[in-house]
């Protein structure tokens, strides 16, 4: 079986002041708040679109530039869209990345479910916020 590629879907679409690059399902946008830069995900990402998604997010980001992974409006996340986030989490941990992941509806189970996740999670209560 022969790999699809899609990129045509990864080419960013400026705005004013906001870069949208649709992942096929999902899509990732920037904005640039202060000194950082907020990257919003939209959609579903499982296994056919996590590895564009993460790479979509690795060419936004400004390195030493801080920023946020904001999964606030994620509908649906896949184990394999959850392992290709951690293995990033720890690219960016090694590279000491100053980042925060916000999580949403679709990312709260994940969290429950690996607990020793090391992803820098804000905005929840509990001892899933804590072990992040």
């Amino acid at each position: 079986m022969s790999a699809v590629h899609y990129a045509d879907r990864l080419r960013p679409v400026r705005s004013s002041d906001t870069t949208v690059v649709d992942c096929a399902g999902a899509r990732v946008s920037a904005h640039i708040r202060g000194p950082a830069t907020v990257l919003v995900v939209e959609g579903e990402i499982d296994i056919c679109n996590a590895d564009r998604l993460i790479a979509a997010i690795r060419r936004l980001i400004q390195p030493g530039t801080p920023f946020v992974l904001d999964l606030r409006a994620v509908d649906f996340m896949a184990v394999s869209g959850f392992r290709e986030l951690l293995a990033f989490a720890d690219e960016c941990n090694r590279g000491h990345a100053a980042w925060h992941v916000v999580a949403g509806s679709a990312l709260r189970p994940l969290l429950k479910v690996f607990a020793d996740h090391h992803l820098p999670v804000v905005g929840l209560t509990g001892a899933t916020a804590g072990s992040g």
